[in-house]
């Protein structure tokens, strides 16, 4: 397989994500019910005021990217916009039109790109969509996180199927990769197997570029250490990448599994995306 989603289509559910997370700073018309000083139990220690703000230093860094070859013009500025943050006492509706700001800012700074500049991509030269790519899923991910805060499981919006076999894909063949080298092998060889509601929709985007194909559903393995044991997860794509982003249990209603389950989770308990 060798296609993302297209570059039209990342822009489209970029822009929606963002969207998300302004309508639920918003509060259902009524921002002054929105408690930004709720702690986010999926990522602990922090609060709806300081997820939103990282958050939106992180769609700041990602459009400062590409907007600029400079390094320091990105590497000194991620701190100051996050503090650039309303303060908690102004309100969700000011947080939510600050956010509002950054995320229309990237959004522009991507669609506007030349596709073929030469962007820094962490460990190598990459390009523009690169960047676009990883705010769609970060975005998708806290926007995740800020629900669920907000209202708990059953007011998280569900990702597009195609989005989320994408999520899944970028964590299998980008996000694990970078970051594996400088952690222990994993304990057990994970074996992911999204079952797909609608894969015609996948038609919209494209086929994942990481993932073997079994009728109608995808794969993707996380090589564990040599000789090691192997372990089959078995959900729909966005329960999977929720899995591996570690804000979900293997409990989580929907998954499957099969195989080693100590092992799993053992690798879940070190946590696999950082």
């Amino acid at each position: 397989m060798s296609a993302r989603l297209t570059r039209e289509r990342m822009l489209d559910a970029l822009e929606a994500q963002a969207g998300l997370v302004r309508f639920a700073l918003a509060g259902g018309g009524d921002p002054a019910v929105v408690d930004l000083a709720a702690p986010v139990a999926s990522c602990p220690d922090w609060s709806v005021h300081d997820l939103v703000a990282h958050l939106g230093a992180v769609n700041w860094w990602g459009g400062q990217t590409v907007r600029s070859p400079d390094p320091d013009a990105r590497a000194g500025g991620r701190r100051e916009v996050q503090d650039s943050a309303p303060p908690v006492a102004a309100g969700a509706a000011a947080l939510a039109d600050w956010y509002a700001a950054i995320a229309g800012e990237m959004i522009e700074t991507f669609t506007e790109a030349d596709p073929d500049t030469a962007v820094w991509a962490f460990t190598a030269p990459g390009r523009p969509d690169f960047w676009l790519r990883r705010q769609l899923h970060e975005t998708a991910v806290h926007r995740w996180d800020l629900e669920h805060a907000l209202g708990g499981p059953a007011d998280t919006t569900p990702l597009p199927e195609d989005v989320a076999a994408d999520t899944l894909d970028e964590f299998c063949t980008a996000v694990h990769p970078r970051t594996a080298p400088t952690r222990p092998p994993l304990p057990v060889t994970i074996r992911l197997h999204a079952v797909l509601h609608a894969p015609e929709g996948l038609a919209t985007g494209a086929e994942p570029v990481g993932a073997t194909a079994l009728g109608s559903d995808l794969e993707w393995l996380l090589p564990g250490a040599d000789g090691a044991t192997e372990v089959e997860v078995t959900g729909s794509a966005e329960t999977l990448a929720l899995l591996l982003w570690g804000r979900v249990g293997a409990d989580e209603t929907g998954l499957e599994i099969s195989g080693d389950r100590a092992g799993l989770d053992a690798a879940l308990e070190a946590g696999l995306s950082v």
